[in-house]
């Protein structure tokens, strides 16, 4: 299933400058961990933001959380997940009333 993530790191500006670096290099190794295994799909840059847009392949929302979660930022991480489902190009989408 893919899954559309907006995720926004706050690190706040008067956090410790070594605690920092060891943020970063953490969070380095362990993305690249998660890309290895084919999880991120698609992945833009905000620019001016310390912002990404997601595009995520999991088994379910469940996964999506556990797999942010191991990153070493996530408690300064603000996301927003909501999933996708395929709607091909010229069909009518189903509505609820």
């Amino acid at each position: 299933m893919l899954f559309f993530v907006e995720m926004e790191l706050l690190v706040p500006p008067d956090y410790d400058p070594e605690l920092r670096k060891e943020l970063v290099t953490g969070e380095r190794k362990r993305a690249a961990e998660i890309t290895a295994t084919g999880f991120w799909k698609y992945q833009w840059v905000v620019p001016g933001q310390r912002a990404r847009i997601n595009i995520c392949s999991a088994d379910d929302a469940a996964k999506v959380h556990e797999t942010y979660a191991s990153l070493p930022a996530f408690k300064f991480t603000d996301l927003t997940v909501s999933p996708l489902i395929e709607c091909p190009v010229g069909e009518p989408i189903a509505m609820s009333k």
